[in-house]
């Protein structure tokens, strides 16, 4: 798709931007830089990732498999993009300075997450967190971003057309008050196309914290008509955390929610039962450390949180106390999907091994062990892993994803061999 000819851009802006991540910004204090896991790996995390490197990735460091034809269009390897071995390999960077479409353009110098989500009619909406123009003076912070692609091909990339208004890389969910302990930022955490509207749901950052331990005010979703142009928040999809804030601003929004602590981020997927079409929600608490638990609610009825049931462990209860832990361990920044290949359900999310990939037969599991995509010992500051919505039907057992690193702060395209992963 991309032609040998595109320069490849000097990294002088994205280190701009990538310093940016952890200076003051707007004058509101550190920006934190995302949902970043800037730690160096602790023992525990070393020691799965050495454990597991027997399947899956490699645990040792090797050169990039990002060579050849996958880099063509650059010439040479991006010094961001990710240096892994194994059954995964890094393709190209989708954004920043290094990547084919060179967002910096359009505002978007530096980024995370980029979930992403089939927005019906062959379009593909992908959302990020923190954000960095690097426009003027290291500035140009925005909490979140939103880009479209109408490429349904991942073998060879994937095409950004653009941001979904034709702007600059801006904020699309409802302006933060970037007050560092009452609400710093607003994170998407995951997106869903339900009756031809668009819904993202999103966290109200509090305050980041020390690394990967971030707490947050509530979570909610907000919807578009329009095609992701303009989004709305949904009352009803309110759920408050424990531990907000305090302020009026924010117990504005909160109002009477039921405090729902371990969904105040979550994966968004659809799944028919019995006849019924539902929207399937995968939840963990804020930051890195918390389990996965999965709720679910009739697509006429979504958002509407009063109307969940949560999976219990052996049915559907609607309280919200009796959800069980249905993926366990460390559960990060999931992604959820179908594969018709394989007949199964993937679950893709940071861990203390790494990237990990876990299947089951039902959305509800069990799932199996965790299979290392992406070892911590080949890029230890590896997270944010999402599936693309499209993969590659004439090579079903490729799947496509995408991985941000904290040292490059920029969101990398990648494959892995679901064969040689899974078995």
């Amino acid at each position: 798709m991309y032609s040998s000819s595109l320069r490849r851009v000097t990294t002088v802006t994205l280190t701009a931007a990538v310093t940016a991540a952890t200076v003051t910004v707007l004058g509101t204090g550190s920006a934190g830089a995302a949902p970043c896991d800037t730690y160096s790996p602790n023992l525990i995390d070393r020691a799965s990732a050495l454990l597991s490197s027997g399947s899956g990735s490699s645990g040792s460091s090797g050169s990039s498999s990002a060579s050849g034809s996958l880099t063509s269009w650059a010439g040479d390897t991006p010094w961001d993009l990710p240096n892994v071995s194994g059954p995964t390999e890094a393709m190209y960077m989708v954004t920043g300075p290094n990547s084919p479409d060179e967002t910096q353009r359009l505002g978007l110098a530096s980024t995370d997450l980029g979930f992403m989500w089939d927005a019906g009619e062959g379009r593909t909406l992908l959302a990020f967190g923190d954000s960095f123009g690097c426009d003027s003076g290291l500035s140009g912070w925005h909490s979140n971003a939103l880009f479209s692609s109408h490429d349904t091909d991942p073998s060879d990339g994937l095409y950004l057309d653009g941001t979904v208004n034709g702007e600059r890389s801006g904020e699309f969910l409802p302006v933060s008050l970037k007050e560092p302990g009452v609400e710093h930022t607003k994170i998407p955490t995951s997106g869903i196309e339900v009756n031809g509207d668009q819904y993202v749901d999103f966290m109200s950052v509090k305050s980041w914290g020390n690394a990967g331990q971030w707490t947050t005010n509530y979570a909610q979703t907000v919807k578009s008509t329009d095609g992701g142009k303009e989004f709305r928040p949904v009352d009803v999809s309110t759920r408050a955390s424990s531990r907000a804030s305090g302020d009026d601003r924010i117990a504005g929004v909160t109002g009477d929610s039921a405090v729902v602590d371990n969904f105040q981020m979550t994966a968004l997927t659809k799944h028919t039962e019995d006849g019924t079409e539902y929207i399937y929600a995968y939840g963990t608490p804020s930051g890195r450390d918390g389990s996965a638990r999965l709720a679910r609610i009739a697509e006429n009825d979504f958002p509407d949180w009063s109307a969940a049931d949560y999976w219990d462990g052996e049915g559907w209860s609607d309280r919200f106390s009796d959800a069980a832990i249905v993926l366990d361990g460390r559960v990060s920044e999931l992604s959820v999907q179908f594969n018709e290949d394989r007949g199964r359900w993937l679950a893709m999310y940071e861990s203390t091994e790494g990237i990990v990939l876990r299947e089951a037969t039902s959305p509800t599991g069990p799932w199996s062990s965790r299979k290392t995509v992406v070892s911590r010992l080949q890029v230890p500051d590896a997270y944010g892993s999402f599936m693309l919505p499209t993969q590659d039907p004439a090579d079903p057992s490729t799947l496509y994803f995408v991985m941000t690193t904290w040292s490059g702060y920029n969101t990398a395209m990648m494959r892995t061999d679901l064969d040689r992963v899974l078995g």
